[in-house]
């Protein structure tokens, strides 16, 4: 009897037949797995481990404590209510800037560089528009402007002067 090469059985490895797929495919849903089990982690790592604090109001005041973004800083807002903001007289820049009657060059309010310009939005001022005056401490701003700022805060943004006792 003749041997020919298709009667020859192949060497035996030790390995069984398909095992290199079967080990590539286990790695492959392990290295899936372990990607998975990072990222739950991760963002479980991301949370904050405390709930946010309440919201809490004091009398009339109506101050909050806030939560500034994720870092737990707590600020004060306490702005200025719309009733008080009304108070605060208005006016048409060309009424401020024309001098009074016997008012010397040198306490001309037209050259008080505060009147210059709206220091909240840094745009000067045009005759037509309307300005807020502060009584406390007197410096002049858009009333858009210093309305938005009030509501946030009870001080002037030039000096920082508390507009409510």
């Amino acid at each position: 009897m003749s041997t020919t090469v298709d009667d020859v059985a192949p060497p035996h490895t030790g390995k069984p037949p398909g095992g290199d797929a079967y080990i590539f495919v286990v790695a492959f849903f392990c290295i899936i797995l372990l990607l998975i089990t990072i990222t739950y982690a991760s963002n479980i790592c991301k949370r904050p481990r405390s709930p946010p604090p309440p919201i809490i109001s004091f009398g009339a005041t109506s101050t909050t404590f806030d939560v500034a973004d994720s870092h737990h800083l707590i600020s004060f807002s306490r702005g200025l209510d719309d009733d008080v903001l009304v108070t605060f007289p208005t006016f048409l820049y060309s009424e401020v800037t024309i001098p009074h009657k016997g008012a010397t060059d040198s306490c001309d309010t037209a050259t008080d560089a505060s009147t210059s310009g709206c220091s909240i939005c840094l745009a000067d001022y045009k005759s037509k528009d309307v300005v807020r005056l502060l009584p406390e401490c007197g410096h002049l701003f858009h009333v858009k402007c210093i309305d938005t700022w009030l509501k946030a805060h009870p001080t002037c943004p030039m000096c920082r002067k508390e507009l409510t006792d």
